[in-house]
């Protein structure tokens, strides 16, 4: 029996099974010098390893053998190794002059006693270039792809250049973008790209970060078309913003051009970006809060863990109301202006997992003053959700809720009835009877946190609540935000 003639989900096993055995026996790292010899200088050079071998190029290497056979493995393979690409700009100025830009040859590496290299020139876009040539030669090839990443490309010219390779991509339904594309295409591009390729995109990814100072000092990359008026995105699923720039940054006035049509999202990320605020958020939010199912607004800086102010709401709505009876909403991650007990008041809400929540305030006592009123509310709220872990715990089909409450420079933890925060200053009060629950802590404003303003980091303690809420009550601690 032919190997062909086998059921094609058998065939398509062995020959995955066999890209795989490839991956295992063949080079997975790239090598290069310890530097650039310069010009009329001699210097001892060492051989390292660079990196791991990307794993799309993995995959490629894994099937060339493969695409040789005949035209069904062809066609198989293509489809394997071209689900996903990523698209770098390049970087460096070394090269080893013996080590062969074929990754199969790598194995000679470690019988060269004497490495020699040179520095050399490279075009950062050349990359990016031969992908479009690639492209609009091979479109069958283009038309294999899934899922694109282009990282390093800022500029308007490359900008037009990820989205003359994406033309002929007919099957993409992800791609990841760099923050400008929103600046340097127009209308008619965008509209292509989401729904004009064959078939409509499912996820969109914009990365932002500060270019250089040339690039942003260009005119050409200064221009804004402002196409986001005139596209519709209401085939996408999932939206990302990542990365803070002060460079044409994503602010409020495109998110709301955005909502205007973005009516189906499921998946909504702001991740480490202060030009938004939560006006801008809560426009998405509306727009699919029928269909929302994850939300992360994490404002945070790139430069550390630091919260910017997340704004206040414009109009007089109440965002726990509205998460809390969002149909679908299920993982939440969320920096709000004020938080409060109704958040988690709906038994019936499909919050599970882990939910964060980070707040300046409490609703209600927006003047941020540590009252007994302010503390009864804290109270309700951290009891308030405790009780809705307890009912998603105990539900026909049990659902594991872990609730996380970042306020006033702490970490509650109410399933545990902890609080996480630097207590030093309670501890030189004179009546230190209600400090017996003191401990450490394993969280801490590094790694875990949503702290505003908190710059100092020291060592954090956990205390029980209902003795942190005693010393508040006793003002040897303060909830004043």
């Amino acid at each position: 029996m032919h190997l062909n003639d086998l059921p094609f989900e058998i065939l398509s096993k062995i020959l995955e099974e066999a890209a795989h055995a490839n991956i295992r026996n063949g080079p997975q790292y790239t090598f290069g010098l310890s530097q650039p010899p310069m010009p009329y200088q001699k210097a001892a050079l060492q051989r390292y390893v660079r990196g791991p071998v990307p794993p799309e190029m993995l995959r490629w290497d894994a099937t060339s053998a493969l695409r040789l056979v005949c035209w069904r493995w062809h066609e198989w393979t293509l489809e394997y190794a071209l689900k996903d690409v990523y698209i770098r700009r390049w970087k460096g100025g070394e090269r080893w002059a013996e080590l062969s830009l074929r990754r199969e040859n790598y194995g000679l590496y470690e019988l060269v006693d004497r490495p020699t290299g040179t520095a050399v020139y490279r075009d950062p876009f050349a990359s990016l270039k031969h992908t479009v040539d690639t492209f609009n030669r091979f479109p069958g090839v283009a038309a294999k792809i899934r899922r694109m990443w282009f990282h390093g490309f800022y500029t308007a010219e490359s900008n037009r250049m990820v989205f003359e390779s994406l033309q002929n991509c007919t099957n993409l339904t992800s791609v990841s973008l760099p923050w400008t594309a929103f600046r340097h295409l127009d209308a008619r591009a965008w509209r292509n790209l989401l729904v004009g390729n064959g078939k409509p995109l499912q996820s969109l990814e914009l990365l932002a970060v500060d270019p250089t100072s040339q690039q942003a000092s260009e005119d050409a990359n200064r221009i804004d078309l402002q196409p986001l008026q005139s596209v519709n995105f209401g085939m996408l699923r999932r939206l990302k913003f990542f990365g803070d720039t002060i460079f044409m940054p994503i602010t409020d006035d495109d998110l709301f051009a955005i909502a205007r049509t973005a009516t189906q999202l499921q998946e909504f990320h702001l991740t480490c970006i202060s030009t938004v605020t939560i006006d801008g958020v809560m426009a998405i939010v509306r727009a699919s809060r029928s269909t929302l199912r994850v939300l992360e607004h994490s404002p945070r800086s790139q430069d550390g863990f630091w919260h910017p102010h997340p704004g206040s709401p414009s109009d007089s709505e109440h965002l726990c109301e509205l998460f809390r009876d969002c149909p679908k909403l299920e993982t939440l991650s969320i920096s709000l202006p004020s938080v409060c007990a109704d958040l988690f008041s709906n038994p019936n809400a499909k919050f599970n997992g882990d939910l964060q929540v980070r707040a300046l305030h409490l609703c209600g006592h927006e003047h941020g003053r540590s009252t007994h009123e302010a503390t009864d509310a804290l109270h309700k709220l951290l009891h308030q959700a405790r009780g809705l872990v307890d009912v998603k715990a105990r539900s026909v089909i049990p659902r594991e809720l872990y609730i996380e409450l970042f306020f006033a420079d702490c970490i509650f933890e109410p399933s545990l009835k902890l609080v996480h925060g630097d207590f030093s200053p309670a501890q030189v009060a004179e009546d230190q009877a209600w400090l017996e629950t003191l401990g450490p802590s394993g969280k801490g404003p590094f790694g875990s946190t949503g702290l505003y303003e908190k710059e100092e980091e020291g060592p954090f303690q956990s205390v029980a609540e209902d003795d942190f809420l005693t010393g508040v009550r006793r003002r040897y601690l303060s909830i004043s935000t």
